[in-house]
């Protein structure tokens, strides 16, 4: 059975937690195997992802584990522990094995077992601590490698249903996107899957930002060689036979050049204006967005407080992969910015309609990707249903049918 701790700890472990955060020992048993189901869903997703199992290689490796804390809890009074030091170990752990799902697990968790959702967050931190501690002394040889890791962690994976309860095991294993892992019939772990997780984009910028950025660093080399060239051009018209003389740059070749650069660094400036817009979600910080991004006309609706009628939104900067139907890269800062401004607006409500060209079902998978990646920055499950795309909602012809998503934004004033 797949645990964080050793045999005859457990009991230690449920009331020393117990005590520390003045809960009742029948809540901490109750929510312990959620967390350690919850930290073995999160381990799994390393089988498919060689850059997130590299992040937790490193982290177990140069980070110093409170192994001494830790043992402390075992041996001696709670009020004798360092909690802070073991929560802030576990807190890093927990960020690179469940980047910006914290608030949806603790939302999730708390709600259905009835405790406060800094409970959960502790509780999974103190965990994920211990968790650690053990990859770096008890289990190190499965971490030698990710094949290992891999073949070690693929044996356990029917250990979350028997840990997670049963009405928690499918909205966990939708945060965690865990749905097409456990619908993988193999017997035995594949080390050569496709899926990859790309390395998050920097919170206030986005990939098409950046696109926008090498589009403008790409006009300024081409601008330069031309310049270059126009100099070397008009030095060999003004150039004067004189030994003395052969090395000084005519003045009107370099004014020539001067106004050349300055140019380019004028237009450089214009085309970011013309493509970017400043945005401002209320008491957040400002970002800019590309004029076309779907999040300019949700801006929109949601500030604009006399709109009560549900607004269609086309959303064409996200691309899906055509088999697997999984994003193709993360998108991080587009998703970050929308559930900001969503969770500004807490009464609005989201329906997810997703297209491809394969059949519907294709379709609704997408649309439940979409769900679980909101989800997983922060905003209630509650708030967002995915819809079967049918005859009255169809794609848009001009734009391809693999980057495309319609969101129906709906106000509470106006929800039946």
């Amino acid at each position: 059975m797949f645990t964080i701790l050793e045999a005859g700890e457990r009991e230690i472990f449920i009331q020393r937690v117990a005590h520390y955060t003045n809960e009742s020992v029948e809540k901490i048993q109750e929510l312990l195997p959620v967390w350690e189901s919850i930290i073995l869903g999160s381990s799994l997703i390393l089988i498919r992802n060689r850059i997130r199992y590299n992040a937790l290689n490193n982290f177990i490796q140069q980070k110093t584990v409170p192994t001494k804390e830790i043992e402390f809890i075992f041996t001696s009074p709670t009020s004798s522990v360092n909690w802070e030091k073991i929560i802030q170990y576990g807190e890093g752990l927990f960020g690179v094995l469940m980047p910006d799902k914290k608030s949806a697990i603790a939302l999730l968790v708390s709600r259905e077992l009835k405790c406060k959702s800094s409970l959960v967050v502790k509780g999974l931190s103190i965990c994920f601590a211990l968790y650690g501690n053990r990859l770096k002394y008890v289990d190190s040889a499965n971490l030698k490698d990710w094949s290992a890791f891999g073949e070690y962690l693929f044996t356990q994976k029917h250990e979350f249903a028997a840990l997670c309860p049963a009405k928690l095991q499918g909205q966990i294993s939708e945060i965690l996107l865990l749905n097409d892992f456990f619908r993988n019939e193999s017997s035995t772990f594949q080390s050569n899957s496709d899926e990859f997780e790309l390395s998050a984009v920097d919170d206030g910028a986005s990939s098409t930002n950046w696109k926008i950025i090498g589009l403008i660093l790409g006009s300024i080399m081409i601008a330069s060689v031309i310049a270059w060239f126009v100099y070397v051009n008009m030095t060999k018209e003004e150039e004067v036979v004189n030994a003395e003389t052969e090395e000084i740059i005519p003045i009107d070749s370099l004014a020539k050049l001067r106004d050349s650069l300055s140019k380019l660094s004028a237009d450089s400036a214009r085309i970011a204006s013309d493509s970017l817009t400043h945005l401002s979600w209320p008491d957040g910080k400002a970002f800019d967005v590309p004029k076309n991004s779907a999040l300019v006309p949700m801006f929109e609706y949601l500030t604009d407080t006399t709109n009560t009628e549900s607004s269609e939104l086309r959303v064409s900067e996200i691309s899906f992969d055509e088999e697997t139907n999984q994003l193709v890269s993360p998108f991080d800062a587009f998703f970050k910015k929308m559930v900001e401004g969503l969770n500004k607006y807490k009464d609005v409500h989201i329906r997810i309609y997703a297209f491809s060209e394969n059949d519907a079902k294709s379709g609704l998978k997408r649309g439940f990707v979409v769900k679980n990646r909101l989800v997983g920055e922060g905003i209630s499950p509650t708030r967002i249903d995915v819809k079967a795309a049918g005859n009255t909602v169809n794609p848009e012809a001009s734009v391809p049918i693999n980057s495309q998503i319609l969101l129906v934004l709906s106000k509470k004033s106006v929800l039946k």
